[in-house]
């Protein structure tokens, strides 16, 4: 009787080891797939972006079947799950200036939601800051607000560490962030407009 038992408990890791393998590659290949996305928006090539959150999307259905394998498949796809909504996220927000997201529609668990969206500002953050070495002003404000929108919805979330891990350092992180991308603004508009008044004399207007 015991052999018997032990027998399917030898099965049964078995099949897990080899669902962990398997759910391993998928990771990697949507963490990759959602990096290229992320580099192709910094890059301007939006439609490349699309492709690869296209292929993040196939490969999350697939990595979904592995529900089934609960004690493997959350400590595995949180970080993937979190770059994915990331990508999507940032995405989004550079087509269309706003935080109108169907984050629902990822069938993903809440705390790699929030984590993801919190990391989205990183991103923002360096767009804006390519915007303000072109003296793009009016939309680098826009972002800016989306910024502080991301973080109004985050703050709310206070719950302990083992239902939503890191959120709190990540909120922390966005607060920050917005704070030294509103300095960087004005720093930006300032010597725009210092330069500006130097021409000005310079041909004497």
């Amino acid at each position: 009787m015991l052999k018997n038992f032990l027998n399917n408990v030898k099965r049964v890791l078995e099949e897990k080891e080899e669902a962990r393998e398997e759910l391993l590659k998928l990771t990697r290949e949507l963490r990759i797939n959602s990096t290229k996305a992320i580099s192709s928006v910094h890059s301007g090539d939006l439609e490349r972006a699309e492709e690869y959150l296209k292929n993040a999307f196939d490969i999350l259905k697939r990595i979904h079947e592995f529900r089934r394998y609960p004690d493997i498949y959350y400590p595995i796809t949180f970080d993937a799950m979190q770059e994915f909504v990331e990508a999507y996220s940032f995405l989004h927000i550079l087509k269309n200036e706003d935080l109108n997201i169907d984050l629902s529609s990822l069938n993903i668990e809440e705390a790699p939601i929030l984590t993801g969206l919190a990391d989205t500002v990183g991103e923002i953050r360096r767009f804006v800051l390519d915007l303000l070495r072109r003296g793009e002003f009016e939309r680098a404000e826009r972002l800016i607000g989306i910024m502080e929108e991301i973080y109004d919805n985050l703050v709310v979330f206070n719950f302990p560490n083992r239902l939503t891990p890191n959120l709190r350092q990540k909120v922390d992180y966005v607060r920050g962030a917005i704070e030294k991308t509103k300095s960087d603004f004005i720093a930006a508009k300032a010597s725009s407009l210092s330069e500006y008044l130097r021409e000005l004399v310079k041909h004497d207007i």
